[in-house]
């Protein structure tokens, strides 16, 4: 029977008629604490046994689903011989439970393996699939390294969850902070949100009982919690994410790590690659496109999903199940190299292909200008609100406004470049600067100007004055550093880049300029820095 199956899908699909729609089925399935987890897919017919494709999400709305329509939207898969199965997180969609973003995840997702085990189409083969918070919850129990997980294809999500709440010690409110707020308890629609709280109030530590009023540990320790050294993101804590860790370090089954240059987590996953062992990266590759986290560019930018300022198009060119083909029977998957990293270099319009993405061998080093520039940062004042994200928050590319579109932002327009660079790698920015307080915060973003003189943003970072762990004495000079998330594009004779300085951003929570865990503060100063521009400058590698 199970022949006959994939007999027909080929032949079928050799004549250019429609996959057939598959038989559906739905569950209730209980976890071992009671709750029971809305579950429902598609199945091959009764006494056929088959791989299993494997999805847990929390993105559903509270109604019934539309089986007969999902059936149809996995025909291709189908007709590549694979069942495929959903699960709505706890507390989610039509699931039973609160929805506690991350903190159930791990136990929930064994409970459903053993279930999917005692599957009648199961045939020992479960392949995970999922983007984002679908890929989370997949890390959430990988360091197991089920033995029947036969492979997975996990995007735009890496397992440092430190990195997905701060840059820096700084939280980011735009992402980790609304993000939760949207997710916690969402079902409970008696639970208290008051919506006049934000991440900018201080002191951020009470945000959970003002805004909910109730303590929410998953949320309330991350806040407490702001350096990436501190033991806490390495316990058992809720929301220290240390079931994440080594997921990818301990499994072995293959998977392929997605990810894009505007995504949130670019600069993570090119980590967890550097840093994995080239023995388990052997069966594994990383593919690295243009996008942002939705997989798309900003709709200010030229043309449509797809196409890069100037016109040309590209494409990614494999899907998850060409993966999990490639792990059943070995055959070369388009686009996705096993022990290789391939990316989409911007402007220089091309895929490239290496064992992880280096910074390159040359190092240019650009000086932001001459003279000393000063701007007051009050923390009670609107942060500037930058359009986009260069690689860790929301926001992907987006156009920039002009130069010095606010008072509290200081930009230096570098001189046209005179030949053409590649970039590769990590840039990086030192300035000198100086603040009348003990601590502050200071942002920096860089765009390039192309031929169409408008600005697109490249990076972007941002630190404190004691970031490296040293006091500093107010009035004083002291050089702070940034360097950038990973990126590869082209800079041609002619263009310019841009480097803007502020004390803040509205992606993330206000630093208070004053020395200490930033989240007790109470009472915020309103400092005054300045930045001396021939001390200070930009650094390309290529």
């Amino acid at each position: 029977m199970k022949k006959m199956l994939f007999v027909w899908s080929v032949a079928l699909a050799a004549c250019g008629a429609e996959p057939p729609v598959p038989n559906t089925f739905e569950e209730m399935v209980p976890m071992p604490d009671g709750v029971k987890l809305y579950t429902y897919g598609v199945r091959p017919p009764a006494g056929v046994k088959c791989p299993i494709v494997v999805v847990r999400t929390p993105y559903v709305p509270e109604k019934p689903v539309d089986l007969a329509a999902f059936a149809k939207g996995q025909r291709d898969k189908f007709a590549r011989g694979y069942a495929y199965l959903m699960q709505h997180c706890r507390g989610c969609g039509l699931s039973e439970g609160d929805w506690i973003p991350y903190e159930s995840e791990r136990a929930d997702g064994l409970a459903l393996l053993a279930w999917v085990r005692k599957l009648p189409w199961y045939n020992g083969e479960i392949f995970l699939d999922g983007g984002s918070y679908l890929t989370s919850v997949h890390w959430s129990y990988l360091d197991t390294n089920p033995p029947d997980v036969k492979g997975a294809c996990l995007a735009i999500q890496e397992v440092d969850r430190y990195n997905v709440a701060y840059r820096n010690g700084f939280f980011k409110a735009g992402l980790h902070g609304g993000w939760f707020i949207k997710g916690y308890k969402k079902k409970n629609h008696a639970l208290q949100r008051n919506t006049s709280v934000t991440f900018s109030d201080f002191p951020l530590l009470d945000f959970s009982k003002r805004y909910w009023g109730e303590a929410v540990p998953a949320l309330d320790n991350k806040l407490a919690h702001p350096r990436r050294d501190d033991p806490f993101w390495r316990s058992r804590e809720p929301g220290s994410g240390a079931d994440y860790r080594r997921a990818f370090l301990d499994s072995t089954m293959p998977i392929l790590l997605r990810t894009a240059f505007y995504d949130i987590y670019t600069e993570g996953l090119n980590d967890m690659w550097r840093e994995t062992p080239s023995a388990r990266r052997a069966n594994c590759a990383l593919l690295i496109d243009a996008y942002d986290h939705g997989g798309k560019l900003s709709k200010e930018m030229k043309g449509t999903r797809g196409e890069f300022p100037g016109g040309t198009r590209h494409d990614e060119g494999v899907t998850s199940v060409d993966w999990f083909d490639y792990c059943r029977t070995g055959r070369p998957c388009a686009n996705a190299a096993p022990a290789h990293v391939r990316y989409y270099a911007l402007w220089e319009n091309r895929w490239l292909d290496a064992d992880e993405l280096k910074d390159g061998p040359r190092r240019i080093d650009m000086p932001l200008g001459t003279g000393t520039r000063a701007w007051t940062y009050d923390p009670k004042r609107p942060l500037p609100v930058f359009p986009g994200s260069g690689g860790i928050c929301f926001g992907g590319m987006r156009l920039q406004p002009p130069p010095d579109f606010r008072d509290d932002v200081v930009s230096y327009v570098l001189p046209p470049v005179t030949e053409t660079i590649d970039v590769r790698g990590r840039m990086r920015a030192r300035l000198t600067v100086t603040s009348d307080c003990e601590d502050t915060c200071f942002y920096v973003r860089v765009s390039v100007q192309k031929d169409d003189r408008k600005w697109y943003l490249l990076r972007d970072d941002i630190t404190s004055l004691c970031a490296d762990g040293r006091d500093y004495v107010p009035g004083t000079e002291k050089e702070v550093s940034f360097r950038f998330a990973d990126h590869a594009f082209r800079l041609e004779k002619g263009d310019r880049l841009r480097v803007d300085v502020a004390s803040g951003n509205s992606q993330f929570a206000p630093h208070g300029n004053v020395k200490g865990l930033q989240a007790a503060v109470r009472e915020p100063k309103v400092a005054h820095n300045a930045v001396r521009a021939e001390a200070s400058f930009l650094t390309l590698f290529h």
